[in-house]
């Protein structure tokens, strides 16, 4: 499946795959011993072929507080919900990121995403070259530029009439965008929807400006590479990643006096 992906979308950077375990996998180690971010971790995974597999688990302390929150793995703190809308005196210096213009709005986020659940004592994060036990991958991670972005989400559409819901760019924190969503943890999460993002601009000191992430549910990924042969991409590749571009040219009016 890593492999498909990798020829549909160009892919530069290797594609991972999220799976679940309850026994820690031989060669990996914990995310925070990458970096503290979750999600920095996973992009360095993908970026250096030497970075193991990465695993995150309940007690990490390490991590980020709010990476955990969103991996189900920890309650989130009282405050968080000011931390990342308006700010509070009485938490971290009344520092805020502004990412919701209000509390409130962060708790409504948070209860529409449902309950978050990790589905087993391991979430592990590793690239397709692994070779975990298909059966247990629940989600694929990509990083790619917008052409080839947008021609992932096309071939994700390509065997579906939904217009709408196919391809979704979600709110909430990169790490949501990259597992608990597509890896199906969180509860109210379309199961069948690829995820594209992120929007949660933290992540952009880091994240280069023409990278883009796409979280693919496996049943989904599982049908893109089934589609991958008969779609545009293959039937019409010139098309979908041109040699020779179109130029553009500025509008010239021209008025008869």
């Amino acid at each position: 499946m890593g492999n498909k992906l990798t020829e549909a979308g160009r892919l530069k950077l290797r594609p991972l795959c999220i799976y679940d375990t309850d026994e820690i996998p031989e060669d990996a180690v914990p995310s925070y011993t990458v970096d503290r971010c979750v999600a920095k971790a996973i992009y360095a995974s993908a970026l250096f072929e030497e970075t193991p597999p990465v695993y995150i688990e309940a007690g990490h302390e390490q991590c980020c507080a709010g990476g955990m929150t969103w991996m189900g793995l920890a309650e989130p703190h009282p405050k968080l919900k000011y931390f990342v809308t308006v700010g509070t005196p009485d938490f971290h210096g009344g520092a805020a990121e502004h990412l919701k213009a209000t509390p409130e709005l962060f708790d409504e986020q948070r209860k529409r995403a449902g309950e978050i659940l990790p589905h087993g004592k391991y979430t592990v994060i590793a690239p397709c070259t692994h070779n975990p036990v298909p059966e247990t991958v629940r989600s694929f991670i990509v990083f790619a530029g917008s052409e080839q972005i947008r021609n992932l989400c096309g071939l994700a559409q390509f065997n579906s009439s939904e217009p709408f819901f196919k391809t979704v760019i979600p709110g909430g924190p990169i790490c949501a965008t990259m597992i608990a969503f597509p890896a199906g943890m969180a509860e109210n999460a379309p199961k069948d929807s690829a995820y594209v993002g992120p929007v949660d601009p933290t992540g952009n000191p880091w994240l280069p400006p023409e990278l883009m992430i796409m979280g693919i549910p496996s049943s989904l990924a599982q049908q893109m590479g089934a589609d991958f042969e008969e779609s545009f991409i293959c039937k019409r590749s010139k098309i979908a990643y041109p040699e020779n571009r179109i130029a553009i040219n500025p509008y010239m009016k021209v008025i008869e006096k």
